[in-house]
């Protein structure tokens, strides 16, 4: 996978997890390649992606940074599972990833997303058409967050 299709996506959840809920800027972890099928996460945001590149994007978290997220999104505490708490989870993959796809479009690249989809617990079984995903750990001060992209041309 290109680092070129990465670095859209680190920089606008930087951007957006700044600008939406107070996340400083991200120290970037040590970059991997992962081919489990299965979520490794409490909560994992995901969303297709489709155009000159397809694939799909991942963001997974803890259970205390989801609760953070949706309390800072929706000015209320509520659980992970209540349905208004899942759609500002799901906003915020979305807005990553739409602002990604503008950086990339600037590039040459244009696509489109999909709905976002939010999993809860661990251990999910998730199939990609790009077995590979590229897992980049970001440590804000509130918390770790593991941002993933699998994609490929075509």
């Amino acid at each position: 996978m290109n680092v070129e299709w990465i670095n859209p996506f680190i920089r606008a959840a930087n951007h957006v997890l700044s600008e939406t809920v107070s996340f400083d800027h991200a120290k970037l972890g040590q970059l991997q390649v992962d081919e489990a099928p299965y979520t490794t996460q409490d909560v994992t945001c995901m969303l297709g992606v489709s155009g000159v590149l397809s694939g799909s994007v991942f963001l997974g978290m803890p259970n205390s940074v989801a609760s953070i997220i949706i309390e800072r999104m929706v000015g209320e505490e509520l659980p992970v599972s209540d349905p208004l708490g899942e759609s500002a989870l799901g906003e915020v993959v979305n807005m990553i990833s739409g602002s990604a796809l503008r950086f990339l479009e600037s590039a040459g690249y244009t696509c489109a997303i999909t709905p976002p989809v939010v999993i809860r617990g661990r251990g999910a079984t998730i199939t990609t058409a790009a077995k590979k995903r590229v897992v980049v750990p970001m440590q804000y001060d509130q918390a770790l967050m593991h941002l993933a992209v699998s994609l490929q041309q075509g």
